[in-house]
């Protein structure tokens, strides 16, 4: 498991390392369920190739923007850009909320776009069917 939390602003999360293997969510990985537990405030996205799965958790997630459409092609379930980044109060631009939560932009190909606050973020890889 990788704790990406306290990425760096604007850096890209997408490439990197877990446990020593690289993976590259953008040009190895699909994007293939998306699920929201409401009760556990959990996010989960889940990423699969040939040969293993990607597991990426929002803990305490607070949705603010979602975009899908309805539409679906072929590159749809490509992941573009996944980040911490800055959000908007008080007409100020901040890093962590009061309660200690970042904002994360996710968006893929063909405009779909996720944008939350998450005071934990995860990614854990396996083989698939294990």
């Amino acid at each position: 498991m990788k704790d990406v939390t306290h990425t760096p602003l604007f850096e890209c999360i997408m490439q990197g390392e877990i446990d020593g293997s690289y993976y590259d969510l953008h040009n190895d990985y699909q994007c293939i369920k998306i699920q929201l537990d409401s009760t556990e405030k959990l996010l989960q996205l889940r990423f699969t190739n040939d040969d293993f799965k990607i597991v990426a958790e929002f803990h305490q997630a607070t949705i603010t923007n979602l975009s899908f459409h309805p539409e679906r092609t072929a590159d749809s379930s490509t992941l573009d850009q996944f980040y911490r980044g800055r959000f908007k109060f008080n007409n100020n631009l901040h890093e962590i909320t009061a309660q200690g939560k970042y904002y994360y932009y996710l968006s893929f190909l063909g405009n779909d776009a996720i944008e939350l606050f998450a005071k934990r973020v995860t990614l854990s890889l396996s083989r698939l069917n294990s």
